[in-house]
């Protein structure tokens, strides 16, 4: 392998800093976005190491070889589809280069010779948007296009000339095929979007920017990946010379006419008796991704060729004779469409503090109707893309869980994260969530009547901030901002009730999660705070009570409750059924508002045994203000 002078490794360790500070687009590098692509469930990341194989499979890879005797399957090696610089003018690398851009980069329309099954159109009409988020460089700038050559340069006849472009604010892809500037525009045959939050598929018969109708970004071997300290954790992208005419899941699109060759999205495993312990430890690490992830047929092309991404750092003087001593005799077919009978479902707020405490709950779905396996009894372990996260212990579920479980975890390192968990027996049986984790979320916050005209919200700082954005239930007018650690909201009503909630802003784009919520209730109330053992509860003092309570359920959206002797309790003895009811109907409110509920002093109220106290009322005057 050749390596840089130091000097040039500087400079170019300034650019990729520069690059990152300011947001420009790049080409290369670390994407930016959690591993592997797409949730952990996804078909991608689906771990194949026991699925059952193929009847015929020999059969239908000889046909898709499509050999000229006498030439044996046999004589017919792998071959890593990628490298650095070729060497080649008119093709200068070798690899699909990845595009890196954000969220503020401009979104482009692109004209496509099939808009019908393309995104970034407007269908049935098939008039092209603004939605692809083409950097210029790639215009003019040579590598920024499959095959090298600027997108200026008209070569679609002589090569497939992708583009794929990683937003790494949004965790979104996008991928164009056959692409040309044409001086005032892009033009492509045809393109496609993947939210790499979500498990979407394109819809039966389309194609994407691949034959099969696949994203081609997640099945790449990827520099960042084989060099860094985990595992690949997903199936390669493969190209054979023949396929037939159709395809299996998870593929959407066919492109051959093969009789018994393979169909687009079949996946080939590299056979477990298969030794590939004389390899370099980085070769082995790609090649034991062959065994637990597969290949997946993606496009015609050169019979066994691995796709990977455009990189000068590869060595093709070792992946070469490694790829090639892996022969087509060496893999077998996996059931075609096969896919894990059972998932994880995990769920996870979306936005998240530094240092919050966030539930985590893991379902476990039948994979194909999404009913919950309430039998399941696997144990769950768990994984993050943040270093720093505290993670819950495996567990394993009972009968009791009924197929759910809760746990909490603490996401402390800020960015887009991801929290994976996986059966401990079974690495099939798998499912994340992303969330986007801000700085610390602000704590301490406070909501208080001052008047019944004004409510005074305050919080503690939160380190990082610039900002705070204050939310209300009912909700303000207008986004209510302040720089400040407090907020006098006079814009409330007399007699009502309203819930408060904060969150920190950068300035930058970043935000914390939302804090706990607090409330207040613009009524006050008689002899407040009560007194234990001084002040005897009256009529009037349930009465107080039973408004605020039913102004909190007016803001829950409950409607007001229904109460023992619902007049004006003039002359009515104070009993423990008062109380009780309003206990009630106070906690079904906060539970509601995700206040939650409140603990009373003498939780069981016995009429006729318990006297109602200062202390009774003065909790449910609490819990409303």
């Amino acid at each position: 392998m050749a390596f840089m002078p130091q000097r040039v490794l500087a400079v170019l360790a300034l650019i990729v800093v520069w690059r990152a500070l300011f947001g420009a687009a790049t080409q290369g590098g670390p994407l930016g976005v959690p591993q592997p692509l797409f949730p952990a469930n996804n078909w991608w990341s689906a771990d194949i190491t026991n699925a059952p194989t193929q009847p015929g499979a020999d059969a239908m890879i000889a046909a898709s070889l499509n050999l000229t005797p006498p030439a044996v399957p046999s004589q017919i090696g792998a071959r890593p589809d990628f490298g650095g610089d070729s060497g080649d003018p008119e093709f200068p690398v070798y690899g699909f280069p990845l595009l890196i851009v954000d969220s503020t980069q401009a979104k482009l329309a692109v004209t496509f010779e099939v808009p019908e099954e393309s995104d970034g159109v407007n269908h049935p009409a098939e008039v092209s948007f603004p939605f692809y988020p083409v950097p210029a460089e790639a215009i003019t700038m040579t590598g920024w296009v499959e095959g090298g050559q600027p997108g200026s340069s008209d070569q679609r006849g002589d090569s497939d000339r992708h583009i794929l472009i990683v937003d790494k604010t949004n965790n979104h892809l996008y991928e164009l095929y056959n692409v040309w500037y044409n001086g005032t525009g892009w033009e492509a045959f045809s393109g496609a979007f993947f939210d790499m939050n979500t498990n979407n598929r394109r819809p039966d018969t389309w194609t994407s920017a691949d034959a099969a109708g696949l994203a081609i970004l997640p099945g790449l071997v990827r520099y960042e990946e084989v060099f860094g300290p985990n595992e690949i954790r997903h199936a390669l992208r493969v190209t054979m010379r023949r396929t037939a005419d159709a395809f299996v899941y998870p593929a959407s699109h066919e492109a051959g006419s093969t009789a018994g060759a393979l169909p687009m999205g079949a996946r080939l495993r590299l056979k477990a008796g298969v030794n590939i312990s004389s390899h370099p430890a980085y070769v082995q690490k790609i090649f034991r991704a062959f065994k637990k992830y597969g290949l997946i047929v993606a496009d015609n092309g050169s019979n066994l060729y691995v796709s990977g991404e455009y990189n000068v750092l590869w060595d093709n003087d070792v992946l070469n004779p490694a790829f090639n001593a892996l022969k087509a005799t060496d893999f077998e077919v996996i059931q075609l469409g096969w896919f894990p009978p059972v998932t994880y479902d995990v769920t996870l707020p979306s936005t998240l503090g530094a240092g919050d405490v966030a539930n985590l709950t893991v379902t476990v779905r039948n994979a194909t109707t999404q009913a919950v396996v309430t039998g399941y009894v696997g144990t769950v372990s768990f994984t993050s893309s943040d270093a720093a996260a505290t993670l819950p212990a495996n567990y394993t579920f009972t009968p009791g869980d009924a197929g759910a479980h809760t746990f909490q975890v603490t996401l402390n390192t800020a960015g887009r994260q991801r929290v994976a968990a996986t059966d401990a027996v079974d690495g099939s049986i798998a499912g994340s969530q992303n969330s986007i984790v801000g700085m610390p979320t602000p704590a301490g916050v406070i909501a208080a009547a001052a008047t019944t005209t004004r409510i005074d919200v305050s919080w503690n700082s939160s380190p990082g901030a610039t900002q705070y954005e204050i939310t209300r239930v009912p909700a303000f007018s207008s986004p209510v901002l302040t720089s400040a650690t407090s907020y006098p909201d006079s814009s409330v009503a007399s007699g009502a009730s309203y819930v408060y909630r904060v969150r920190a802003l950068n300035g930058t784009g970043g935000s914390s999660g939302l804090s706990a919520a607090d409330a207040a209730t613009t009524i006050f109330f008689t002899n407040d705070a009560l007194i234990a053992n001084v002040d005897i509860i009256t009529a009037a003092h349930i009465a107080e009570v039973r408004q605020a309570v039913n102004a909190m359920r007016t803001t829950a959206g409950l409607g007001a409750a229904t109460l023992t002797d619902p007049g004006a309790l003039l002359g009515v003895p104070v009993r423990t059924v008062h109380v009780q009811e309003l206990r009630n109907a106070l906690n079904q409110a906060r539970t509601t508002l995700a206040l939650g509920a409140l603990g009373f002093t003498d939780p069981i109220l016995t009429s006729g045994t318990t006297t109602v106290k200062a202390v009774h009322v003065q909790e449910l005057r609490n819990g409303t203000k």
